[in-house]
């Protein structure tokens, strides 16, 4: 039979046995969900923008991206509702770019417009000694903004002066009554040269033309208008000339003395419009209502799209095609081809040239018809002309900075040099005949490298040109031990890129690698540290990398004041002095539950562990408590013997 005692003290040892869990869940994921709001279209010459990030307070989150063009992501993780930062390097491509940052699965679009890039048409122009009117085409992309000025005083732009995206130009220019003159037309730092010759007589004073009326307003069907009267001496020659497409000067466009000219214009299906005639020295105005519809999209095609042409002189014709309200003029961009017919036109019409004979080497001209180009290229003269240059190429830093060709051409053999790029510019010797030089200026680069070429007595110039330097280093940190140590960081660099490292304090010491150019690596060596924990850094390639040292620690020994001590079953409590010297630390920890650390769980030199020993209702028992690298032994005696304490 089984003493009444006993079964009351399994009867409590089972009750203790029972055990309790929980549980505990993360943040539910997808109440984790985050939204991202996505920055606005950023400028083509780079900067930062953020990204806004929605999402539960216990949520964490972590950005990232794969578009090697956009960085420096801040912060890269978080938790809750935040906002990343990045920053866009300048895009010099050729259109619009994106890519995209990652937080969680959310994707967050950044998207970066191209740079704008413009392109004058015809770039030179030969313009009548007597005055009128012409137009200079500005082709660029649709949201590209520009403004246009003149530098000229006997130059009047007519309009439009400011625009976004491609447009038509018109100007007028006075009577020229000296020598030859040259002015220019400027369009988003682009220059359209107008070349007027020399008055073959001086004009009379008397030669002062009128015109009557001087402005008309017409429906939006359009058609023909009021005659214009000019009145002016006898023998005084006059010229006029529209300066927008849908105004066609169908009589009139000469005259001397009195005549009168007379205009059609086309029908409008957009917003009112304003356009002028340029008579002698004086504007006539037209205003045109607006359209009940929106202007058809006017395309154009020409047929053939160039012609080869023999050194002497010659004609051809081109076919222009497109619908029946679309308006379109033809302008030569060379002084060599001159356009004879078709100059002005709406739908489908035909376009006649002819081609100055050629005196020297091979050459190429061009037509602009609306958007489309017509190329005419010339066979050489019989006894063609060489021409050589030198250097051919050459390689410069990302500054800006200047250079020199020599041209070697034999007498009378004429060439210009022409730049194919906007950031190189021709300063000197653009035209020549003989040998010569061409002086060039090339714009300081901020982005990738890059390569451009001139064209020079018909021969390719190219220029090189290097990346501005940008460094990074790997790793930007390393922490080490108090005892010596040595180390090494890589250095990433351009080609030609140079750079130097140093120390900032004096337990680094830099071992190699102390100058360099392009890729290369730093070594650097770290004194035994006797003192407290410490950091310093070296200074490479402009980029900061910092040494952590760990604190001098001294060789530790520990001593207990007792190695063990005995308990008696209902439990009781006790302490055991440590000793050690002077910063070093220990710890105190039990290896079973019933024996409990009750102070003293930590210290630092000498000091005291203070322990409890729970009631023990079972068999003898021992625990130990660690302290620093020594045990101390606790036996607990028994509620019950041996045997007692076995089942019967």
């Amino acid at each position: 039979m089984v003493p009444a005692v006993l079964i009351v003290v399994v009867a409590i040892t089972a009750a203790a046995c029972e055990t309790s869990s929980t549980i505990s869940a993360g943040p539910d994921p997808i109440k984790c969900q985050v939204a991202l709001t996505s920055p606005p279209m950023m400028d083509a010459a780079g900067g930062n923008g953020s990204i806004t990030v929605a999402t539960q307070p216990e949520c964490a989150w972590t950005a990232s991206t794969s578009a090697s063009w956009i960085s420096s992501l801040s912060p890269a993780s978080g938790q809750g509702n935040g906002t990343v930062s990045f920053r866009v390097a300048p895009n010099d491509g050729a259109s619009l770019r994106e890519g995209t940052v990652t937080i969680n699965n959310e994707q967050a679009r950044v998207s970066q417009r191209a740079p704008c890039r413009f392109t004058l048409t015809p770039a030179s122009q030969t313009v009548a000694t007597s005055g009128g009117a012409s137009t200079v085409g500005v082709a660029t992309d649709g949201d590209c903004s520009w403004t246009a000025t003149t530098e000229t005083p006997w130059i009047t732009l007519t309009g439009p002066t400011t625009g976004t995206g491609p447009a038509v130009i018109g100007f007028t220019f006075s009577p020229n009554i000296g020598a030859e003159r040259t002015g220019s037309i400027v369009v988003a730092g682009q220059r359209a040269t107008v070349i007027q010759g020399a008055a073959a007589t001086p004009t009379p004073p008397t030669c002062d033309a009128s015109i009557s009326p001087t402005s008309q307003s017409v429906g939006a069907s359009g058609g023909a208008g009021t005659p214009i009267t000019v009145t002016s001496a006898a023998g005084c020659a006059w010229s006029a000339g529209s300066t927008v497409p849908w105004i066609t000067i169908t009589a009139g466009a000469t005259g001397s003395g009195n005549g009168t000219v007379t205009f059609l214009v086309a029908a409008n299906t957009g917003a009112a419009r304003t356009g002028t005639i340029a008579i002698a020295s004086h504007v006539f105005t037209v205003s045109q209502s607006a359209g009940a519809t929106p202007p058809p999209a006017c395309t154009y095609s020409i047929a053939p799209p160039s012609q080869t042409a023999p050194a002497t002189a010659s004609t051809g014709t081109l076919t222009v095609t497109t619908t029946a309200a679309c308006s379109w003029t033809a302008v030569s961009g060379v002084p060599w081809i001159t356009v004879t017919t078709g100059a002005a036109g709406t739908g489908n019409g035909t376009v006649g040239f002819s081609i100055g004979a050629n005196a020297g080497a091979e050459r190429a001209g061009t037509i602009t018809i609306a958007t489309q180009t017509f190329t005419v290229n010339q066979a050489a003269a019989a006894t063609a002309c060489t021409y050589s240059i030198a250097p051919t190429s050459q390689d410069v830093a990302a500054s800006a900075t200047t250079g020199t060709v020599t041209v070697t051409a034999g007498a009378g053999c004429t060439w210009t040099g022409t730049s194919g790029v906007p950031w190189i510019t021709v300063t000197s010797g653009a035209s020549g005949s003989g040998n010569g030089s061409v002086g060039f200026s090339v714009a300081a680069n901020t982005g990738t490298a890059r390569s451009g070429t001139m064209t020079i007595a018909g021969q390719g110039f190219t220029v090189n040109q290097a990346a501005p330097c940008t460094y990074s280093i790997a790793p930007t940190s390393q922490d080490v031990s108090a005892s010596a140590a040595t180390g090494t960081v890589t250095v990433t660099a351009g080609a030609g890129c140079a750079w130097t490292a140093t120390s900032g304090v004096p337990w680094i010491s830099v071992m190699s690698g102390a100058s360099g150019t392009g890729n290369g690596s730093v070594g650097f060596s770290v004194a035994a540290n006797t003192g407290t924990a410490r950091s310093g850094t070296i200074s490479i390639a402009g980029q900061t990398f910092t040494v952590n040292q760990a604190a001098f620690v001294p060789a530790c020994t520990y001593t207990l004041s007792a190695s063990s001590q005995s308990v008696p079953a209902a439990g009781a409590t006790g302490s055991v002095g440590v000793m050690t010297a002077t910063g070093c630390t220990w710890t105190a920890s039990s290896n079973v539950p019933w024996l409990t650390v009750t102070s003293g769980a930590s210290g630092s030199g000498n000091g005291t562990v203070g322990f409890s020993a729970a009631a023990n209702s079972g068999a003898l028992r021992t625990g130990v408590l660690t302290i620093g690298s020594q045990t101390f032994t606790v036996t607990q005696v028994g509620a019950i013997g041996p045997l007692r304490s076995q089942s019967p």
